[in-house]
């Protein structure tokens, strides 16, 4: 019985799979397992004497100083090119904003929020600038009131969801004269958007 158990356990684990009431759950590991090797594996060469430990250390701050940069060296490239003007590079840098602390989650546990407001500062401004792209997702988000910053002039509900498809269904419809085309519906663009 007990063999089993181990069995099913690692199944599980190399899965990724957990069932819970009936429901299978997608489960990745990789964020409690990279930070414990990054910080156990020195500790186990420590016992093997300083000089180990400390090229141990430096490994380990060596591979999360680059996981860090994969992350921010984009961005920071994307920064440089939207403060030029690129609308394209506004576009990118907005979803960047929104999803980069996602991409570093994958590996170590992250305790921060995407930054929406910010992701739609970027893509306001490159909507601003006749990006088709930009104007379709404004137009969905401030329509379906996705992290919208509240109007000034807001007499609806609480929360922070502000849905006004009055200002929205225009931007959607011009993004679609200026020649885009969405490849997903339009409820589900959000989604697609932040992937």
């Amino acid at each position: 019985m007990f063999l089993r158990v181990n069995i099913s356990f690692f199944d599980r684990i190399r899965n990724g799979n957990f069932r819970i009431g009936g429901i299978v759950m997608p489960v990745s590991f990789l964020p409690l397992i990279f930070p414990a090797l990054l910080i156990g594996v020195p500790l186990l060469f420590l016992l093997r004497g300083q000089r180990p430990f400390l090229r141990a250390v430096a490994l380990s701050t060596a591979i999360l100083l680059l996981l860090f940069l994969s992350v921010y060296v984009p961005g920071w490239i994307l920064m440089f090119r939207a403060s030029r003007g690129d609308p394209a590079a506004m576009y990118d840098l907005a979803r960047w904003t929104e999803k980069h602390h996602d991409t570093i989650g994958e590996y170590i546990l992250w305790p921060f929020t995407p930054d929406v407001l910010g992701g739609y500062a970027w893509l306001e401004k490159a909507a601003n600038r006749d990006y088709p792209p930009a104007i379709y997702a404004l137009g969905v988000r401030i329509k379906g009131g996705i992290h919208v910053p509240r109007p000034p002039d807001w007499d609806g509900p609480g929360g922070n969801v502000y849905d006004q498809p009055l200002r929205g269904q225009p931007l959607i419809d011009r993004a679609i004269r200026l020649g885009y085309r969405p490849t997903v519906a339009e409820e589900d663009f959000y989604a697609q958007y932040r992937k």
